[in-house]
């Protein structure tokens, strides 16, 4: 058998068994008729609604409205000189709206009515709407048509690259000619301006393959911004591109009749859930979903399966990746994938847990990022470290650290088994004794410095104080059968460790080595130390970790059964339950699911169950 065709077989092979890496979330272009019906509540079928309807008929302006828009916007004007209704108000909205979908060939000519639409329908809900009917349908008509007419309006200025400018004017519909003069927009953001690459309304996409749109309703038009590439948070961890989420609002001054000013807001959504329009305080329509699609399907720097084979590239995309940027007045929830799989695999949980308001309010975000090809001790080293040197960025700034120290972290698969060594203790003795060193003092003396260090960093460590809770989902605790299989095998053979690592790891075998003569059952095993390898149930690694003693704090493991829900024992398919139990656990779910348990729609509804009791005992302490 060739390299190729045994590199080909492992791939298909290791894809059967997968543990979730592609996750099949994107988003497609919606047509222009499409993104007409993107919003949450229509009352209308695409034409004018029943109201507009009766009120043209009754003032003999429906001839009008089909032949001469221009005199119709003119003839409702002079109707709401004289009669002041917000009927009337209303009916300008609705037709200017159409009209300007009507004339959509003629860009310039229909950018005049979705302008006008706008206007009409922010008058309406600033100045004339019904504050004291509840349930008044011509409220939500007002909002949706004024989201929909400045969706049109803001992707006419984009095309011209006027959405982010000011200084410019447009002119009204009617035979007044009026104008509205553009100030300069409001940027209410978590980051510069200049670090937004791009605004694209989320009404011009369908997201794919996400169990449900996590979509609120209000006013304002949901946008996806995405971020320069290379773009750090103010803590300094990289937020390379992943979109955010912003809502548009227009917000339009009218100092005279013949003087009326128009300023874009652009509002950060993740904090905020209602805004100020005029004197009033409405919902703020937000969109997480498709932020979250676009980025899932963002190119990615280095493959999975090239990042787990290939551990030497893949250092320079390891560590700590932003979802949103960084808020220190919630608490950080911190998700690492599992074996050959990437942060965007957790693409549905987050789409799931930001649908709830309460969990939107309460916690951040974090992904790490990591080769799975590495030894276990050396990826959860990497993550130690990531953790801690930004909780020390936040010290070194006099930013409050006080949520960051409430921080929970959620591991799948091989992840879980980095998360648990972040709330483990290990010693030199521990080590020594694992191992049988019976002269510790010796064998530190005959080790390099860098060896030395190497052991500090990797295998001396105690549990990191701010984290209080994790959170288990189908970990291999006490390793896999696959890991130990020719597929393992296979999969083992084809990492390629940094030869520095390698280096060090043999050197340290072959000292303990001299100092036992009689020899010790697992040193030739750590000389093969990869992330697979680390997955064997007779992996010293493991059967170590198992020894360790875990912090005394909540731990919750949810386990997959590919038969049924809620009955402990069977399989995975890839781990067993007997290797995913711990006695120690505070809760334990079992629910029907392959190894991409983290994505099971149950096992999500318990993450979400655990943070909400994990934020409400916080707010206690």
């Amino acid at each position: 058998m060739t390299k190729l065709t045994t590199v080909l077989l492992f791939i298909s092979v290791i894809l059967f068994y997968s543990t979730g890496c592609s996750t099949g979330i994107h988003v497609i272009n919606n047509s222009p008729q499409e993104r007409k019906n993107y919003a949450v509540i229509d009352f209308s079928s695409g034409d004018l609604n029943g109201s507009t309807i009766n009120l043209l008929n009754n003032y003999q302006l429906m001839q009008c409205y089909e032949n001469d828009p221009e005199k119709l916007i003119f003839n409702l004007e002079k109707l709401y000189a004289i009669y002041k209704t917000s009927d009337i108000v209303a009916a300008l909205a609705d037709t200017a709206l159409q009209i300007g979908y009507r004339t959509s060939r003629e860009e310039d000519i229909s950018s005049r009515y979705f302008l006008a639409a706008a206007l009409y329908a922010s008058m309406y809900l600033k100045e004339l709407d019904d504050k004291e009917n509840l349930y008044n349908e011509q409220r939500i008509s007002m909002i949706r048509i004024c989201n929909m007419a400045t969706t049109e309006l803001f992707l006419y200025l984009k095309k011209r690259s006027l959405e982010r400018k000011c200084g410019f004017e447009l002119v009204l519909p009617g035979t007044g000619g009026r104008k509205i003069y553009f100030s300069p927009p409001v940027f209410d953001l978590p980051l510069p301006e200049k670090d937004i690459a791009d605004f694209t309304p989320c009404a011009q996409y369908r997201t794919v393959n996400l169990t449900h749109d996590t979509k609120t309703f209000g006013i304002g038009v949901p946008l996806v911004a995405t971020l320069q590439k290379n773009c750090r948070d103010s803590v300094g961890l990289p937020l390379p591109g992943f979109p955010v989420a912003v809502t548009l609002l227009p917000d339009f001054k009218v100092k005279s009749k013949e003087d009326i000013l128009c300023s874009l807001r652009y509002i950060y959504t993740r904090i905020n859930d209602t805004v100020m329009f005029g004197n009033r305080l409405f919902p703020l329509a937000s969109d997480f979903s498709t932020p979250l699609a676009k980025a899932a399907a963002m190119p990615k720097k280095l493959h999975f399966l090239r990042r787990t084979f290939q551990v030497q590239e893949a250092k320079s995309i390891t560590g700590l990746y932003l979802f949103e940027p960084y808020d220190e007045k919630r608490i950080p929830v911190v998700f690492v994938h599992g074996l050959m799989s990437d942060i965007s695999t957790w693409g549905q949980m987050l789409n799931t847990l930001l649908h709830d308001s309460k969990l939107r309010k309460k916690y951040q975000f974090l992904g790490f990022a990591y080769s799975s090809g590495n030894p276990v001790f050396t990826s959860a080293a990497i993550l130690r470290k990531n953790l801690a040197a930004l909780r020390q960025t936040l010290v070194e700034n006099k930013r409050s650290t006080e949520q960051f120290d409430k921080m929970v972290l959620v591991g799948h698969s091989m992840g879980g088994l980095l998360s648990r060594l972040q709330i483990t203790s290990c010693s030199v003795e521990e080590i020594s004794g694992f191992f049988q060193i019976r002269n510790q003092e010796l064998f530190l003396r005959n080790l390099s410095s860098q060896e030395r260090e190497k052991i500090r960093e990797k295998i001396v460590f105690s549990p990191a104080p701010f984290i209080k809770r994790v959170i288990f989902i189908a970990v291999p605790h006490k390793g896999s059968e696959i890991a130990r299989s020719w597929v393992g095998a296979i999969g083992a053979s084809l990492i390629n460790l940094p030869v520095d690592l390698v280096k060090v790891n043999i050197d340290i075998v072959k000292k303990v080595a001299k100092l036992d003569k009689n020899g010790n059952k697992y040193l030739d095993a750590l000389r093969h130390n990869t992330g697979i390898d680390n997955l064997r149930p007779d992996s010293p690694i493991l059967l170590l970790m198992n020894k360790l003693k875990m912090a005394d704090i909540p731990c919750h493991s949810i386990i997959g059964n590919n038969k049924k829900s809620f009955t402990p024992g069977g399989t995975d398919g890839v781990v067993p339950y007997w290797s995913s139990h711990l006695d120690n656990a505070k809760s334990e779910l079992i629910v029907h699911s392959g190894h991409s348990a983290h994505r099971s729609p149950l096992a999500i509804q318990e993450v979400r169950q655990i943070l909400l009791t994990h934020a409400e005992k916080s707010l206690k302490k």
